[in-house]
Order: C-alpha cells, then structure tokens, then sequence
C-alpha cells in the first residue's frame, strides 16, 4: 500500500473489520477476477484489498463522503422534465465487499455483483454498501474508469418505467441518474470525506 493511502487511513482513525474478527486480505489473483490488477486506475483499491481484504470499514465512523458537483447526479434530467434531479450533499461509506470461502455470504463481492446486475450501469463494479442501502461503485472500463461513485438507492430507475414516461429505450447515460462522482480514486474519495459528529 502507498505510504500516502496508510496514512490517510492512519489519520482517519484506521480500519477495522466486522464482528472484530481479524484482516482476510485478498490475493491479486481473487481480484484479477473482477479487474486489471495492473492498471494503475485501480491501485489504491487493490492495494487496499489486499492489505485489509472486505469486510472492513473506517474505524471513526462519523466520516461522511462528499459529493462532486454540489451534489448532483452524473445525469441531470433537463430543466423542463418533470422528473426531479435528486441532490446528495453526503453520504455514508459503509463496509467494503471481500471475496472467499472467510467471507459471510452478505458481504461477498460476487454476491454484491448478482445482486446488483442490471440496477447499476454497465461498466461499474459494487466495492462497498451502507447501512442504507447504498452502494460504492468502481468505474472499471471507458472514460470513467478507475472513479469512485455513490449509488443512491432511492432514486433507482426502472428501464420500463422510463419506456412508459419517454416512450424510448432508455439511453445509458440515462442511468447515471443516481450515481454520484465522490472519488477521482480511492484515495481521493477517502481524502475528501469530512468528520461529521452527531
């Protein structure tokens, strides 16, 4: 791992890993399955896995991620569409996906990417979820590749829905409605989080 990435984590207040339990770090060969292990857009994610592994989150849980673009979705609907542009300001981190045979079924990368096929865009690989329901997405090919997004839940669209409204197919880009850019990287998104006490 970077010595930056460590001691970003470090000043963060560290990782630490559900139920206690200790560090299941991934191999470059487990994660070879899902991306380029080589492509320096993802270092800091890989690095990451295979210090860590999944399973794990920040330790000071009061950081909350912020947003790019005042907290606009990467596709805004025009300003004469009924369909209203949701605007996040913030939001929670949650705990990264690992992969094999330690992991709880839940918190499995390959689960997340069953779970999640055809509800996030093409392109885009689930690395974490909150409490809420969100997701931390990893832009893995295209123009995008190697940014962090914010997958906002309540805000999914329905390709019949949009077939309905538009009377059209809907577009790919279309479906950046609830994404959210909050890294350039990891490192980045991590960088960027702000302490927020309740």
């Amino acid at each position: 791992m970077s010595t930056r990435m460590q001691n970003l984590i470090e000043n963060m207040g560290g990782v630490v890993r559900v139920e206690a339990k200790p560090f299941a770090p991934l191999s470059r060969e487990i994660i070879s399955k899902y991306l380029d292990v080589d492509k320096k857009e993802f270092s800091d994610y890989v690095d990451y896995l295979t210090c860590f592994g999944g399973e794990t989150y920040l330790n000071e849980v009061f950081y909350k991620l912020t947003m790019y673009n005042d907290g606009l979705p990467i596709y805004c609907y025009p300003s004469e569409s009924l369909v209203e542009n949701v605007v996040i300001k913030n939001g929670e981190f949650g705990c990264f996906y690992g992969e094999g045979s330690s992991y709880q079924t839940g918190y499995s990368l390959s689960n997340a990417i069953k779970i999640m096929e055809n509800r996030i865009p093409e392109n885009f690989l689930p690395i974490a979820e909150n409490n809420y329901g969100d997701r931390i997405c990893l832009c893995v090919e295209g123009e995008r590749m190697g940014k962090i997004y914010y997958w906002y839940h309540g805000n999914e669209w329905d390709e019949e829905d949009y077939c309905d409204d538009f009377g059209e197919t809907m577009p790919e880009e279309v479906k950046m409605q609830n994404m959210y850019l909050i890294g350039e990287n990891l490192y980045d998104c991590f960088k960027r989080m702000v302490l927020v006490e309740e």
